[in-house]
């Protein structure tokens, strides 16, 4: 029985975590093809070219995901234009989702979840000092990448 839950748990995060991935042609696909066997941290933590992407996406149909050629070319479309080797945007914390969040910050799906929750909680974030205390969130982390921030 927990192991039930546990599983069903996971599920329930698993799935939560790839609604936050960004809107776009392609990423219904995405998700219904993808999340099979991956969490949505594999393709969030990868920048790679399109080339790149077609060569996992071949990969992953010889081992047996099953999607139309338009699907896969919708998949191809969206991995590429959202999770390619371009330089990373600035990210608005108050706006971002938890995965937009986590991709362009290099932080853990826990630590882009807590700034999220946090905001929900607290409202809307107007430092980086206001970002810096958010528990759960390694300071040095958010220092690194302060460039990359925007309120």
């Amino acid at each position: 029985m927990k192991r039930t839950i546990h599983l069903l748990t996971a599920v329930i995060i698993s799935a939560s975590a790839w609604a936050d991935l960004p809107p776009g042609p392609g990423k219904e696909a995405t998700i219904r093809v993808c999340s099979k066997c991956h969490a949505p941290e594999l393709a969030t933590s990868q920048r790679l070219t399109r080339d790149q992407w077609q060569e996992t996406i071949s990969k992953m149909a010889n081992l047996g995901a099953q999607a139309s050629d338009n699907e896969f070319e919708a998949i191809l479309n969206y991995l590429s234009q959202n999770f390619g080797p371009q330089a990373a945007q600035p990210v608005n914390v108050n706006k971002a989702t938890a995965v937009e969040i986590e991709c362009v910050l290099d932080l853990t799906r826990t630590e882009s979840r807590a700034i999220v929750e946090y905001r929900q909680q607290h409202g809307p974030l107007k430092t980086l000092e206001d970002l810096t205390q958010v528990p759960g969130v390694d300071s040095r982390k958010i220092m690194a990448k302060i460039s990359l921030v925007a309120f």
